[in-house]
């Protein structure tokens, strides 16, 4: 049975690829006939996938929206809808709201 081994150091750089089983069976007795288990646990830490490399950091916060009250977890901290449909339900309730105020002042004779 064939396989790939890859051995990674500590910054995620690949460091070899184990490709026989004569390799493998070498690591493994190396690894039983450890008398430390800090030299065992390096021998993990070195054959573990490396971490995948993520850009900056992006901070989110816990929000909750205006309209419908969901907790939702936007980038920025001023966002105040969850979603383009709860600001677009809001700017036409607004504006609903606004022509009906038009509607019931134009009545009003001063």
């Amino acid at each position: 049975m064939t396989y790939d081994c890859k051995v990674y150091d500590k910054n995620g750089n690949l460091k070899k690829i184990l490709k026989k089983n004569e390799d493998f069976s070498k690591v493994t007795n190396n690894f039983l006939n450890q008398k430390s288990t800090k030299r065992a646990i390096s021998y993990l830490k070195k054959m573990k996938e490396p971490k995948a490399a993520t850009g900056a950091k992006v901070n989110f916060y816990d929000k909750q929206c205006c309209v419908c009250k969901m907790v939702f977890h936007p980038r920025h901290k001023y966002s105040i809808y969850c979603s383009y449909e709860c600001q677009s339900k809001l700017y036409r309730g607004k504006k609903n709201m606004r022509e009906k105020i038009r509607l019931i002042n134009a009545g009003k004779n001063f």
